[in-house]
């Protein structure tokens, strides 16, 4: 059974660059909430959260 590396792997193909764009705006998401500060701060940081949680389960 000669299986290429491709077809071996769950990877769902998200480039490096991606993945750190992708982190890169969630920082800057969770610093704006932070600098917005009190409930809605709390509550925007919390739904960030939350996203953030769900795309790394569906990567799972």
């Amino acid at each position: 059974m000669n299986m290429s590396r491709a077809a071996e792997s769950d990877d769902r193909g998200m480039p490096p660059w991606a993945f750190a764009a992708l982190m890169l705006g969630a920082f800057t998401v969770v610093a704006a909430f932070v600098l917005l500060g009190g409930w809605p701060g709390l509550i925007g940081i919390a739904i960030t959260a939350v996203l953030l949680i769900g795309f790394a389960a569906t990567r799972l």
